[in-house]
């Protein structure tokens, strides 16, 4: 009986240590440098150092400074990645003051380690929503003069903008884009997010969340495998070498135990609402602040009916425009996830609509005293 228990602890061990080892090896197999021309670190006032990555405008400055903001697990990769579009630089060479904001535990802002830590291995949706929103806002504000700041989130990053807002009376924020981000999660129905919910007691007894180890499992034969399956990306719209390098270096290995239990209270109750069961979005319709809410149309992780619940024709104070990326719309391709930003045609479909939206909604463009 000893020799299996033996047995069992030994075959655990490996299977731990090769996955460790897998993931870590990816990570620096892709290692590369972002552009940004500076890194900021400030304190949230819960204590946790964050990272602002500063892209300065080519040229003249042009309006109020951008906010890009990654979602779940991701880091600034999302809008910098070598060999794919990059977000960021395209809005600098237009004339744009852009600064990337790496979220609590990502990439160069504080994040807990393997072996060690001297911050918590796990933290909530509230703790990004409560304490890391306002102090990117004001930390942005603060080294740049302007009285409020665009604000471009991807998947999360939008969902939290939307809950800021819905929250802040008086928001510093100019506008807002979201893309791929969901606010009605009864509309989610891809099997490979709604296990979350068939997870949360697993992960009530992990440290960390496992996924983003066995996600680097596939990264050899990633090209192979049906993005549907994982709804991360639409394959006829990215790059092979595009989905191994945003998944080896583009995710972080280091999950929050708490937030992947918040998305998996999302899903199974439909709700996009906190624990007490407030709805985060239930005041967005007071929010002055206008909102290009994006997706795209074979988004499987945010269908585009998710995404869309957040525009209310009639009921919304401020201007809410619904824009899904997909042939319907004009595209050679349609759009999933992830590629609506490291897509093979994002710079030239993408990234000219977030660019328009932006310089219609500057604050020098009359509407100085909105903004």
């Amino acid at each position: 009986m000893l020799e299996y228990v033996l047995t069992a602890v030994f075959v655990l061990i490996t299977v731990g240590a090769a996955l460790i080892i897998n993931g870590y090896f990816w990570g620096w197999f892709y290692a590369a440098s972002t552009c940004q021309d500076e890194t900021h670190y400030f304190l949230a006032d819960d204590g946790w150092r964050l990272a602002v990555h500063r892209y300065r405008a080519e040229g003249a400055p042009k309006g109020a400074p951008v906010v890009l903001c990654h979602g779940v697990g991701a880091n600034r990769y999302i809008f910098d990645l070598p060999g794919a579009p990059s977000l960021a630089r395209f809005l600098s060479k237009t004339g744009r003051d852009i600064w990337v904001v790496e979220l609590r535990g990502s990439g160069m802002s504080d994040r807990p380690g393997l072996l060690y830590s001297n911050v918590p291995y796990s933290w909530t949706f509230d703790d990004h929503l409560n304490f890391d929103v306002p102090a990117i806002i004001n930390q942005v504000i603060v080294r740049t003069g302007a009285r409020a700041v665009h604000w471009v989130g991807h998947s999360m990053g939008g969902m939290l903008i939307q809950a800021h807002l819905a929250e802040q009376e008086r928001p510093r924020i100019c506008s807002a884009v979201t893309l791929g981000s969901p606010v009605d999660f009864s509309k989610v129905r891809m099997r490979a997010v709604r296990i979350l919910s068939k997870m949360r007691n697993f992960l009530k007894l992990t440290p960390i969340p496992p996924m983003p180890f066995n996600g680097r499992l596939v990264i050899p034969v990633a090209h192979r495998i049906p993005g549907y399956l994982f709804g991360l990306f639409y394959p006829p719209n990215i790059d092979s070498p595009v989905v191994k390098r945003i998944i080896a270096v583009g995710s972080e290995l280091i999950a929050s135990r708490k937030l992947w239990l918040d998305l998996g209270r999302f899903v199974d109750t439909g709700e996009f609402s906190n624990q007490q069961g407030r709805r985060y979005l239930e005041r967005l319709f007071e929010s002055p602040v206008p909102i290009l809410i994006a997706g795209g149309g074979m988004d499987m992780m945010a269908p585009p009916n998710s995404i869309t619940a957040a525009c209310v024709p009639g009921r919304d104070v401020g201007e809410r425009v619904c824009h899904i990326f997909g042939k319907a719309s004009g595209t050679v391709e349609d759009y999933g996830h992830v590629d609506l930003l490291v897509g093979i045609r994002s710079e030239q479909e993408v990234f000219p609509i977030i660019l328009s939206w932006l310089e219609a909604h500057d604050p020098d463009r009359g509407e100085s005293v909105k903004c």
